[in-house]
């Protein structure tokens, strides 16, 4: 199903009409209430026996209205900033590390440290200043909690939870000793009858801070859910130091510094690839959290603090508290969970007990600090960063070879959809949207209006269509062309230069489908119940509501991918497209093979592994950081973030580590509420645009389950996927290859976005045309400056 695409849709359909309720405006050094775009209500779609007429998107005018562009959902201009002073080594540290770029230091009766950045004298401290502290007027435990060196959560035999810290449990120092570059200390909290070890040790690159997880010993009735090592490193008090926090929300987003701001309920918590649906279910089962890194910056353009969750990052949150929640204190730091609370049913009636995991997540638990200053200080510098990190671990494909020179159109992403299932009066049959002879049309009909680039990505082209079972098994349906209509696509797109993507999905299957069963390859929960779900959304014909979808073992995904995999290779297919594999990472607790997240991450980069074995390759849907390396084309990326009301702004962090490394694609395009900002979003953000298209009018599928996609008719979109491309093509050719190294944002609505090529991109989302004497930028257009222009 494709309902991520149609969440997509509704959320800025409702931005359109509502004008949002939910955002808040970032001004110079204050915070204004207004418009925001996190609406949850979605339209209903009627269907009819014929088609329904297109209405013409509603643009507003926005030529005197500049809310919009200082909402949360952009980025807002940096204010000149006051020169933030240096702060001297407090009395009682010493220093017990230091590599090129920094020294570490420790006071050893309250085991605070600080990190001094060699390059510019600035110091980093894990408890605030006095001043700050007293300010605050802080409660006891709050103190404490400022003054510990890690904060944690544990459960009683009851399963009870409760939030402490080293100092309000009386904790004691077992032993302390150096090591290389750093110090071991573990430590003992008699009131818990708990001991663990922290290390904090300077590498050749940074801080790393590590909680091996078999020092953890529990002797009592009390044990660990989670810890948080030196939390506050960074901390700060409202707006005494100008800066920001970044979060990996979707494609990143900044809490910026403040006085002035609203009380807040809840921090934010960003679970690392998402909440563990083997053990709470679908609760909070949406994350836009792929990326274990986040950061702060004291000063922007003068010192920056990334944060990158090494280990136990499987089972970690990155968790941001901006001033305003229990204190006027912003803070952002891993909260690695040891064990997960969840409710266990004793009856059909689902009453029941709370009870915790008995066993701790696996591995040890360790975060990696990085120090920036200067033009690297701010979340352009983590992105390059970040994705300086991902290459020296591995983690992403090699840089292209092209790289360097010649310019070549941008791709278009292209899905085109074959067949779905309709009820029939004995059994479902496949319905025809797009025959293999249709996709051949489409596409050549692209080529010719210029389109030269094309990622073709084939859905529903089983003999059981797109949603009649899943996974779909290698074996084509007769009614769009069969095997032998496959085989001439296949020659043509070869022949043409256009890469041909099988959809397919190994984390989702349908009760039913002939190659699965769910009692033995769907995922078990902790409870041992199975992960099912409605398979359809309430937008849906009702003929298809009792569609129970369930989550794929990743035992099975694995054996069922590599025979796909040799079949597709036999059948001379060279791409394939995985749908919420990349992206999906559950624990399942079946009897006598339970998968962990980390082993199941590991199934995962197997199936990478086999389509290289097969010549395959592969593109991933929103892939989490550990599947990159297996991603040549990387669909949907996200270009904005949830919105939250603390969010100041939305910025590219995401795109900024991966242009030039991997092709990302935007969503469709077909469902964009606002076309032309959409578009221009994707400019800034360096994005590949996407469509889907079919070639029967979209009102056939009305008894489908892909109903709910109500505009793909090529014939209604070929002009504008046509001129869509045109325009994206020209502002991104000449950077397609390039890394992207820095963004500035002149003023409102007004981006200028820097390439390593030398190539500026210029983004006006405004209604009024932009010039500085330098550069000119009409309203809702771009500009290209700098570098060979060809």
């Amino acid at each position: 199903m494709f309902r991520k695409h149609k969440r997509k849709l509704v959320f800025f359909v409702a931005v359109v009409l509502l004008g949002g309720s939910i955002a808040y405006v970032y001004d110079s050094s204050r915070l204004v209430a207004a418009g925001g775009e996190d609406v949850t209500t979605e339209p209903s779609v009627q269907q009819t026996d014929s088609p329904p007429q297109a209405a013409e998107p509603s643009v507003p005018d926005l030529k005197d209205d500049m809310s919009t562009f200082r909402s949360n959902g952009y980025t807002m201009p940096e204010t000149a900033a006051k020169e933030v002073p240096a702060s001297s080594i407090r009395a009682g540290y010493e220093k017990i590390g230091e590599n090129s770029g920094m020294t570490l230091y420790m006071n050893k009766k309250t085991f605070a440290i600080q990190l001094e950045n060699k390059a510019n004298g600035y110091v980093w401290s894990s408890v605030p200043e006095d001043r700050d502290m007293q300010a605050e007027e802080l409660n006891e435990d709050w103190k404490n909690a400022m003054q510990s060196p890690f904060i944690l959560d544990y459960f009683s035999d009851d399963a009870s939870r409760t939030t402490s810290n080293f100092l309000s449990l009386h904790g004691k120092v077992a032993q302390m000793q150096p090591i290389t570059n750093g110090m071991e200390v573990t430590y003992e909290l008699p009131d818990i009858k708990v001991k663990l070890t922290v290390k904090v040790v300077l590498d050749q690159d940074g801080l790393v801070i590590t909680l091996p997880s078999d020092t953890i010993t529990e002797e009592g009735g009390y044990h660990l859910a989670s810890v948080q090592m030196y939390p506050f490193l960074g901390a700060v008090r409202g707006a005494s130091v100008p800066g920001y926090l970044f979060i990996p929300d979707g494609s990143g987003a900044l809490i910026r510094f403040t006085d002035n701001h609203t009380l807040y309920d809840e921090p934010y918590v960003g679970k690392i690839y998402g909440n563990d649906i083997g053990v709470n279910g679908f609760e909070y089962s949406d994350s836009m959290t792929g990326y274990p890194v986040f950061g702060i910056v004291q000063g922007v353009k003068q010192n920056a603090l990334m944060g990158v969750v090494e280990d136990g990052k499987m089972n970690a949150d990155i968790v941001a508290y901006p001033s305003g929640v229990n204190t006027n204190f912003y803070w952002v730091s891993p909260r690695f969970n040891i064990r997960y609370g969840y409710y266990q049913p004793t009856s059909k009636t689902m009453g029941g007990i709370n009870m915790y995991t008995k066993n701790k997540t696996e591995g040890d638990k360790q975060v990696r600090y990085e120090l920036l200053s200067g033009n690297q200080a701010d979340y352009a510098g983590m992105a390059q960063a970040y994705r300086g990190y991902l290459q020296e671990k591995g983690m992403l494909p090699e840089k292209a070879d092209s790289a360097s020179s010649t310019q070549e159109d941008i791709p278009l992403r292209v899905d085109i959809l074959g067949g779905d299932i309709e009820k029939g009066v004995l059994k479902n049959h496949v319905i025809k949207m797009t025959s293999f002879e249709d996709a051949q049309f489409i596409l050549t009909d692209l080529q010719k209006a210029g389109v030269t680039n094309l990622k073709a990505v084939l859905k529903g082209w089983s003999k059981d269509g797109a949603n009649g079972a899943q996974p779909s098994a290698p074996g084509y349906a007769d009614v769009l062309g069969g095997q032998d209509g496959l085989r001439k696509l296949r020659e043509y797109t070869k022949q043409h230069g256009i890469d041909l993507y099988l959809y397919t999905d190994y984390s989702r299957m349908i009760d039913g489908s002939p190659r699965v069963n769910p009692r033995r390859d769907a995922v078990r929960m902790i409870t041992s119940s199975l992960v099912n779900y409605h398979y359809v959304s309430r937008y849906v014909s009702d003929l298809f509501r009792d569609l129970d979808g369930y989550l794929l073992s990743p035992a099975t995904a694995f054996q069922l991918a590599k025979e796909d995999f040799q079949s597709f290779h036999e059948d001379g297919i060279e791409d394939v497209a995985i749908g919420s594999t990349g992206s999906l990472l559950y624990s399942d607790y079946h009897k006598g093979l339970i998968f962990n997240r980390t082993t199941a991450a590991q199934q995962y980069g197997k199936i990478g592994d086999e389509a290289a074995k097969q010549s395959l390759h592969l593109a991933l849907f929103g892939p989490n950081d550990y599947m990159l390396k297996y991603t040549e084309s990387y669909f949907d990326m996200p270009l904005y973030s949830s919105q939250y009301m603390y969010e100041t702004d939305t910025v590219p962090f995401v795109p900024m580590v991966l242009h030039g490394m991997i092709d990302y694609y935007a969503g469709y395009s077909n469902y964009n509420a606002d076309p032309a900002l959409d578009l221009l979003r994707m400019i800034d953000y360096g994005a590949n645009p996407s469509f889907i298209v079919t070639k029967e009018p979209s009102w056939k599928m009305q008894n489908t389950p892909s109903s709910e996609l109500f505009t793909t008719e090529y014939n209604d979109w070929s002009a504008e996927m046509k001129q869509q491309y045109a325009k994206v093509n020209a502002a991104l050719k000449p950077v397609q290859h390039a890394f992207m190294i820095g963004r500035t944002v002149v003023s409102h609505g007004i981006v200028k976005v820097s390439y390593d090529n030398g190539v500026n991109v210029w983004v006006n989302y405004t209604g009024s045309d932009y010039e500085d004497g330098k550069v000119t930028v009409k309203a809702r257009d771009f500009a290209v400056t700098g570098g060979e222009q060809s």
